[in-house]
């Protein structure tokens, strides 16, 4: 992705089916990356259909952060972690 990408803030980030180990990662950077006291980023991913998915998706986006789960939509709401050298990963 292009660095721009990255240094945008983004509001919602959309990862649609099926997701790759690459692109959750990305919209887990992207969300991660918003400035501080900006909020969340929610991050919406469609189409989880077997456990190998499950796994990275739940290693990237982390248990802590998902808010809501519809059939084979997640939604999860990322805060910043920039800046925050102490915080973990994952709650």
């Amino acid at each position: 992705m292009p660095a721009a990408f990255y240094e945008a803030e983004w509001d919602v980030v959309m990862v649609d089916a099926p997701p790759a180990p690459g692109d959750v990662y990305t919209a887990a950077v992207a969300a991660r990356a918003r400035r501080p006291g900006t909020g969340e980023t929610d991050v919406l991913l469609h189409g989880v259909d077997v456990a190998a998915e499950d796994r990275f998706v739940r290693a990237f986006l982390c248990d802590g952060y998902l808010k809501e789960e519809a059939g084979r939509l997640r939604h999860f709401s990322v805060p910043s972690h920039r800046d925050k050298d102490a915080i973990p990963f994952c709650p």
